[in-house]
C-alpha cells in the first residue's frame, strides 16, 4: 500500500512538509510505503480553459495524476495565504485527474496551516476538504494549524497517518453503482467530520483557545474573561457576540 503525501508549500523546509511527512511518519510506522512530493517540482499553471472542469487536465503535469492514481491513500498539506489554501495547492486540485472508481472512497487526509496570524486555518483545511468530498475520497481528521497550535498538530497528525494506513488495508467504498448514487453515503460522512462547518467565530474561538493554551499559567485574567463569554454567548446561540468576544481575546494575548 502507499500513502501519497503531497506538500503545497513551495518551501521544502517549512511547516507545511513538517505537518505532512508526521502523518507519513504515522502512515510508514503502520507498515505503508510511503512517498512525498513537492507541487512546486512539476509543471501547473493556473486554469485557464474557457469549458468546463473536464479540461482542467491540460494544465497539470499528467505524471501528477498518475502518482494519484498509484496511491493508496493521499495526505495533502497547504499553506493559508489570505485566509485560503496557496494558489498552487489549488491549481492541482482544479487540474489533476483521479479515475472516478480509484477516487472512490479514496481514504485521505489534509491540514491547512496559517503561520502568521494564524486566521484562515478554518477556511484553509475546509477548502481541501471540499475537494475531497468532490471527488468522493473517504477523508478524516481535518486539521486547521496555527503556528501557536503546530506541536500539538505534528503529534495528532502522526496518529491520523497511522489510522489512514490502517484503512487502506480494507477500504471502504462508498455504496452505490455511479457517482451519482454514491452522494447519500458521502454525505452522511462529510456530514460528521468537525470543522467543515464552522464560521468566522467559530475560528477565532478555536484561536483564542489556542493562544490561552500557550500563554499558560500566567495568562491575563481579561482575555479569559472574554473567552468564557464567548464560550457562553455561543451557547445561547448568539454568535455575533461570541465572534466579537472570541475577537477581543485573540487581540489581547496575540498583540
Amino acid at each position: 500500500m502507499i500513502v501519497l503525501g503531497i506538500v503545497g508549500s513551495p518551501r521544502r523546509n517549512g511547516r507545511t512538509a513538517a505537518l505532512v511527512d508526521a502523518a507519513l511518519l504515522g502512515a510508514c510506522n503502520q507498515g505503508a510505503e510511503t512517498r512525498r512530493i513537492f507541487l512546486a517540482d512539476y509543471d501547473i499553471r493556473p486554469f485557464g480553459g474557457q469549458g468546463g472542469a473536464e479540461e482542467g487536465v491540460r494544465f497539470v503535469a499528467p505524471e501528477l495524476g498518475a502518482l494519484c492514481a498509484q496511491a493508496d491513500a493521499l495526505v495533502l498539506g497547504a499553506p493559508v495565504y489570505f485566509g485560503d489554501i496557496n494558489g498552487l495547492t489549488k491549481d492541482f486540485m482544479d487540474s489533476v485527474a483521479l479515475p472516478v472508481p480509484q477516487g472512490n472512497g479514496l481514504p485521505a487526509l489534509g491540514a491547512a496551516i496559517a503561520g502568521g496570524s494564524g486566521k484562515g486555518l478554518l477556511s484553509g483545511v475546509q477548502s481541501i476538504y471540499h475537494w475531497f468530498y468532490h471527488k468522493q475520497m473517504r477523508a478524516i481528521d481535518p486539521t486547521p494549524v496555527s503556528r501557536f497550535s503546530l506541536a500539538d498538530a505534528l503529534q495528532s497528525l502522526e496518529h491520523s497517518g497511522a489510522r489512514l494506513a490502517r484503512m487502506t488495508q480494507q477500504r471502504v467504498s462508498f455504496t452505490g453503482d455511479n457517482s451519482d448514487a454514491r452522494w447519500p453515503d458521502v454525505v452522511a460522512w462529510y456530514a460528521n467530520l468537525p470543522y467543515l462547518r464552522d464560521g468566522p467565530a467559530e475560528e477565532f474561538l478555536l484561536l483564542a483557545r489556542q493562544l490561552l493554551r500557550e500563554a499558560g499559567p500566567g495568562v491575563d485574567h481579561a482575555a479569559v474573561e472574554r473567552y468564557d463569554a464567548a464560550l457562553a454567548a455561543r451557547e445561547r446561540g448568539d454568535l455575533a457576540t461570541a465572534g466579537r468576544l472570541a475577537t477581543e481575546t485573540y487581540r489581547i494575548l496575540f498583540h
